[in-house]
């Protein structure tokens, strides 16, 4: 019997990135994470392993105990070989659980996407369903030949699907960010810039004004001291 899925052991697969300014790609991954492992009612019978170095830091602190594995610093772009290398450690530290759920964000378009859970199963549990799977003009390799190998495929096939979704929604969220961001950079600009701009005219008329009063101050002296020579000049 199928364990209940409220205490099924499962390996958790979170994806994210290495690196931020993406928005809340790495957040809503994390985010998800935490609320499987709380509504589970077997957290003991969990694992983390963790891809990428963000949801690695965001994890260790609630999921000392359950994170162990991290990758980060992957090359990119990402390709098939590095997504099987990893599919080998999920698979052999999957061996005695129900499930795997990978936890990665799904591209729906250049400014949408969405979490998604997606449940594979182990080894075991594949190797089990295959045996009653029929293998039509194949007499080559048998079934314990080719199961593993297909397994291998099926696991890897699915983590890469999920890596290129995480990619482009990572690369979409981190257009939109630095489109905010300039859009946000411009506005502070132009504000500073009209400040700047007032500042500058109150001081310009400041100094008209200033002499404007210097020369008012300036005629009048003369004037004073024109109307002095004159009466001094027609009293002599």
């Amino acid at each position: 019997m199928p364990a209940d899925p409220q205490e099924a052991s499962a390996v958790l697969v979170p994806i994210t990135s290495d690196k931020g300014l993406c928005g809340a790609v790495n957040s809503t991954i994390v985010r998800q994470v935490k609320n499987i492992v709380n509504e589970s009612n077997a957290r003991s019978k969990m694992k983390i392993f963790s891809i990428g170095d963000k949801g690695s830091v965001a994890m260790v602190r609630p999921f000392l105990d359950l994170l162990k594995v991290s990758i980060s610093k992957i090359g990119t772009p990402y390709n098939y070989p590095t997504v099987m290398a990893m599919a080998v450690h999920i698979a052999a530290m999957s061996q005695d659980a129900d499930k795997i759920t990978v936890v990665h964000n799904e591209f729906k378009s250049a400014i949408s996407y969405v979490p998604r859970h997606m449940d594979l199963m182990p080894r075991k549990r594949f190797l089990e369903s295959m045996q009653f799977a029929k293998l039509y003009n194949q007499t080559l390799p048998d079934k314990n030949t080719s199961n593993p190998a297909l397994y291998e495929l099926y696991l890897t096939s699915n983590l890469w699907v999920s890596f290129l979704h995480n990619a482009a929604s990572e690369q979409s969220a981190r257009m939109n960010a630095m489109e905010n961001a300039s859009k946000n950079a411009k506005e502070i600009y132009d504000a500073l810039r009209l400040q700047y701009n007032k500042a500058r005219q109150a001081r310009i008329t400041m100094e008209l004004v200033e002499i404007i009063s210097g020369a008012s101050a300036l005629w009048a002296k003369r004037v004073t001291l024109q109307r002095y020579l004159n009466n001094l000049f027609k009293n002599t």
